[in-house]
């Protein structure tokens, strides 16, 4: 009598493979020729179910069952290689430093920038409703200098800033499509934005005259050369990409330390700055990130319907309804003027001018140059019905809008929370400030629409796996010497 061969046992993926040999205890038969037999199969010990094959439970989540990347090239095993289009990430790295750094390099650089670093990536252009929106937004600026009203020599450069702004969106959507390649770009914004928080710091430092208390806005600091309301407004929009990182950025303790301290700079740099409504802006955005935490969906819903309704009410409204709380919020911080600095003098002439050319509008940037005051309107709605008319409204509303519900319908609930802090922190300078052509806001909002949830919990899938993966090893394999 012969003994049957055994075949070694291999362990596969946590599967246990098994011999089984004909015969009682190893042992064939007299006259009976040996046989082995092979199957794979984890056996479970409870009861006498022991041919039953034990399946691991694993988390079925994005980040445990990646799918291939659209722009990968394909290994010879079939699987995908992911690529990262580094020249064009690199420069648009750059655009982000300098929207921040230096607007007036932003202002004739960023948009030609923009377009190289969309050539050279080398993927084929993105066709979603968003970007279609953008880009129409972008030419129809261009287009609203050819209204027979306007003057090109006045309009040109508006609609220059307005399509820079635009096609520096374009292109962060056109190359970030990772969170790989997300956290180089908002890293670089963030850089610059706490580049100039500490410029601002300094130079306040180095001056003459100083405040009596940290909330007296009756002494205001800036850099030399830049408004000084867009410099706030720039770190209060470098304030809502720090918190974007710290949600779905890098989890290194050292990163996660730098992005707090440049949050705190940044906050300090726009109280120094004076600017009540980037202070607004702040406490807003900050009161939505604590009621975010206890119902994030009814915080989203009321955001989404609240901010908007507000942009279309208060230059209506703000003169006659709202007059009590304008006056009310003029009288904060100090330096108190009781019309919110001429706001509620320009708005009811912005709106009598936009109603002239309704649809059209009258081009842009040529309000500020035809009415009395001779400045802008200082609202988003007011600004962009009266260079772009009712069309560029429509059009520059549904990028925000369309823009933000990418981001709620790509990363769920966070993506729903980022949005919010985006727009509520931004109310109060779209109603009360020019940010209409700002590469910083548009650069962030861009960052913003392409959160996915593999992002956002890349970290918190890969410790629910490992845990997963510890308790199946974890469950003692049974051999057929141990069954006796």
């Amino acid at each position: 009598m012969r003994r049957a061969r055994r075949r070694p046992r291999a362990v596969s993926r946590g599967v246990r493979r098994r011999t089984h040999v004909s015969g009682c205890c190893g042992r064939d038969s007299p006259g009976e020729p040996s046989t082995v037999m092979t199957t794979f199969t984890q056996f479970s010990p409870t009861g006498n179910r022991l041919n039953t094959p034990y399946r691991p439970s694993l988390s079925r989540h994005a980040s445990s069952h990646p799918r291939p990347r659209e722009d990968g090239t394909r290994r010879p095993g079939g699987h995908r290689r992911s690529t990262m289009p580094l020249p064009g990430l690199v420069l648009i790295c750059v655009v982000a430093f300098v929207a921040a750094w230096s607007p007036r390099l932003a202002a004739i650089y960023g948009g030609p920038a923009a377009v190289v670093a969309i050539l050279i990536t080398l993927r084929r252009p993105r066709l979603h409703v968003v970007d279609v929106l953008a880009g129409l937004t972008a030419i129809w600026a261009v287009v609203s200098t050819l209204v027979d009203e306007a003057d090109p020599l006045i309009t040109q450069l508006p609609a220059y800033l307005y399509a820079s702004a635009f096609l520096v969106f374009l292109a962060v959507r056109h190359i970030v499509r990772s969170r790989a390649e997300l956290i180089p770009v908002a890293l670089a914004h963030v850089a610059g934005c706490a580049a100039t928080a500490m410029a601002l710091i300094v130079g306040a430092r180095d001056t003459g005259s100083q405040r009596d208390a940290l909330f007296d806005y009756n002494v205001r600091y800036g850099l030399d050369g830049i408004n000084i309301n867009y410099t706030s407004y720039t770190l209060v929009t470098g304030a809502v990409l720090t918190v974007v990182l710290l949600r779905v950025g890098p989890r290194s303790r050292v990163v996660r330390s730098a992005l707090f301290g440049t949050l705190a700079v940044s906050v300090y740099g726009v109280l120094l700055t004076g600017s009540k409504g980037a202070t607004i802006g702040l406490i807003a955005g900050a009161l939505y990130l604590v009621l975010a935490r206890f119902g994030p969906r009814l915080t989203w819903a009321v955001a989404r319907v609240g901010v908007p309704a507000l942009i279309l009410l208060i230059p209506f409204k703000a003169a006659t309804t709202f007059e009590t709380t304008a006056r009310w919020l003029d009288s904060l911080f100090g330096r108190e003027t009781g019309d919110l600095s001429g706001r509620l003098e320009v708005w009811p002439i912005a709106v009598s001018a936009w109603m002239e050319q309704p649809v059209t509008g009258l081009g842009p940037g040529l309000f500020r140059v035809v009415n009395p005051l001779g400045v802008g309107p200082h609202n988003l709605l007011l600004t962009v019905g009266t260079d772009l008319g009712l069309i560029g409204v429509i059009l520059y509303g549904s990028t925000i809008a369309v823009a933000l519900a990418c981001a709620a319908k790509q990363a769920k609930q966070v993506g729903s929370v980022l949005a919010g802090v985006f727009i509520v922190t931004l109310l109060p300078i779209w109603v009360t400030g020019h940010w209409e052509q700002s590469q910083g806001a548009w650069l962030v909002l861009a960052l913003v629409s392409t959160v996915t949830l593999d992002a956002t919990t890349r970290r918190a899938a890969r410790h629910r796996l490992m845990a997963d993966e510890g308790r199946v090893s974890a469950r003692p394999h049974w051999s057929a010497a141990a069954r006796g």
